[in-house]
């Protein structure tokens, strides 16, 4: 499937005319879903949810009898509805591997990262204990961030078979009045950290304003801001860039996270490259 894509992406800048040739935002976001997988594990799909603020769900041993598993972990809730808030929570066992990667025996620094629309308190335990060195007893909290900002627990050092729990307080945002837009999970993943951050984080980059940014998120926001002579310029200066990632794929093949965080390292550069005028 991977490998289509890079297929028909490549196809596009090679085949078509130039004022066409080129790929969209949407491309991109496909591409980016793919590569996430590499080197994370989506958590949303057994995630619990209950709406209300009370009784409080954010303790270790908080009463989940009245939380459901939704069909949908990134529906919205509470829009137009002041004081408007809901709880989610997940329960795992650290796996044997994380993404295409084995969890090293003796553990490895993670994470767990948490986007939400609205406000949101994350409370985050290992083996019953408050998790995330720099949390403050393991509660983290964010509000108005962009769906491509992401909050992590880490540093938190895990091992196969840990115990691990995660508690969202989401809110509207404002509480208050209400907003017409609500609340709701749009993140929920774990992943590698410590070291490994080096090389993933200028790689996926961010969204500073509109249509600017770094990594491949800068680049997928100015493909959707971009127009006219502009965006087939960007797109023309893509192409090598876009059709080396194929490295990052073939760095997860080989199981050694090292591998991967150069890999992601050495195509931020060429990315970045790209997006300068």
């Amino acid at each position: 499937m991977r490998r289509c894509l890079f297929a028909f992406l490549l196809g596009l800048l090679i085949l078509v005319p130039a004022r066409t040739q080129g790929q969209s935002a949407d491309d991109l976001t496909k591409l980016i879903e793919q590569l996430i997988e590499l080197d994370s594990n989506d958590l949303s799909k057994s995630v619990k949810f209950r709406s209300g603020l009370e009784p409080s769900l954010y303790a270790v041993d908080a009463d989940e009898a009245q939380m459901t598993v939704l069909k949908d972990p990134f529906t919205v809730h509470g829009q137009g509805k002041p004081g408007a808030a809901g709880w989610y929570r997940v329960r795992f066992t650290v796996p044997e591997r994380i993404g295409k990667f084995p969890m090293p025996k003796n553990g490895y620094t993670c994470g767990v990262e948490t986007n939400v629309l609205g406000a949101w308190e994350t409370y985050t335990y290992v083996n019953g204990k408050p998790a995330g060195l720099w949390s403050k007893d393991g509660m983290m909290m964010a509000a108005n961030q962009r769906p491509t900002w992401w909050m992590s627990s880490a540093p938190m050092p895990i091992k196969p078979g840990d115990d691990v729990q995660v508690a969202i307080l989401a809110m509207a945002s404002p509480l208050g009045r209400g907003s017409p837009e609500g609340y709701g999970l749009r993140h929920l993943r774990l992943r590698f950290a410590y070291s490994h951050t080096a090389g993933r984080a200028p790689f996926y980059g961010s969204v500073s304003a509109p249509g600017m940014g770094s990594g491949l998120l800068g680049v997928r926001e100015k493909l959707a801001t971009l127009k006219g002579d502009e965006l087939e310029a960007f797109r023309v200066k893509l192409k090598d860039p876009l059709a080396r990632l194929e490295a990052v794929f073939k760095a997860a093949e080989t199981e050694k996270l090292e591998v991967l965080t150069k890999a992601m390292l050495d195509a931020s550069k060429d990315l970045n490259d790209a997006m300068k005028k």
